[in-house]
């Protein structure tokens, strides 16, 4: 008699948790777009970055082939974003995927480049093809997030122009166009993420704005990241920290050093980080590789924070 009771609750039991998970509807979640700023600390060592050489193409050698990189804004309608990221739309399970493709980048040296001569030369970064494919590999650890690894190809363009002297140049180096250069690379990180809703989490908590779609960047426009009811990267339940989606964005290095985010509430530039080597938050990683050339990639963070037009 024990024994045929304790079987009627176990067929209960599982009766109740297979009907549980029948009521629970698949989410779907449409593509989003992701916007980022680049932080203090982007470096590029151009004299082991693909088979790019500096003083070949430019008649003197620079006085330092290490270049600082800061991001500047790819439109008014996207605040101070350099970078924009399309994630394909997902229906949430346990183990999931979406395509990602870099649809935007705009980044300046900061300082500029000196050469041996004299002449001084500003380099701006922009992508030479909005058709870079990668993917995002997505684990739920709880009913609304988890963590998630991804990689992706980028493909730039350095152009540089004689601040001093407009009859000279400017010149350009096509990653896509010029193979001999061997200077695309795949981006490869990881993170966390969380769904976002009224009732949960809320990214403009993290000081996060939504990003507005219709926005023109390149031959691409924006389909947007709403407030509520998408997918935020780099976030858990209570905080955001640093994320590679992405950054890192002209390493290639296979290690280098990460700084913390800088603060995701602010629409400003980012500041300096305050130290140069601690380790990330919110349990993130990043990493760039190629397959041509060894580490030249030496420090970098970003803020994360889809920086775009708050509502």
């Amino acid at each position: 008699m024990k024994d045929h009771f304790l079987l009627r609750l176990t067929l209960a039991a599982l009766l109740f948790a297979a009907m549980t998970a029948a009521s629970a509807p698949a989410q779907t979640i449409a593509a989003e777009d992701d916007t980022w700023t680049t932080g203090s600390g982007t470096q590029v060592d151009f004299s082991n970055f693909g088979n790019i050489n500096l003083g070949q193409l430019l008649g003197s050698p620079p006085t330092s082939t290490v270049i600082n990189f800061a991001g500047t804004p790819l439109s008014s309608s996207l605040g101070q974003a350099d970078t924009l990221v399309a994630r394909g739309s997902v229906t949430v399970s346990d183990s999931f995927s979406a395509t990602l493709s870099l649809k935007g980048l705009s980044l300046g040296s900061s300082p500029d480049l000196t050469l041996q001569d004299g002449r001084v030369y500003h380099i701006t970064v922009t992508l030479a093809t909005q058709g870079g494919g990668g993917q995002m590999d997505f684990t739920r650890t709880t009913s609304d997030s988890g963590t998630f690894n991804s990689s992706f190809v980028v493909t730039p363009i350095f152009t540089l122009t004689n601040v001093n002297n407009s009859n000279d140049g400017p010149y350009s180096i096509n990653c896509l166009t010029d193979t001999t250069k061997s200077c695309s690379f795949t981006m490869h990180g990881s993170g966390n993420w969380v769904l976002t809703s009224s009732t949960g989490f809320d990214p403009q908590s993290q000081g996060i704005p939504t990003v507005p779609s219709g926005v023109t960047v390149g031959s691409y426009t924006t389909v947007g990241r709403p407030r509520y009811g998408g997918m935020q990267v780099g976030c858990n339940h209570t905080s955001c920290g640093q994320n590679d989606e992405l950054h890192g964005i002209i390493g290639q290095a296979a290690g280098h050093n990460v700084s913390p985010p800088n603060d995701c509430a602010s629409s400003a530039s980012p500041s300096p980080s305050p130290s140069p080597s601690p380790s990330p938050t919110s349990g993130t990683t990043k990493q760039a590789t190629t397959s041509t050339s060894s580490a030249s990639f030496t420090t970098q963070t970003d803020t994360l924070c889809a920086i775009a037009v708050a509502n």
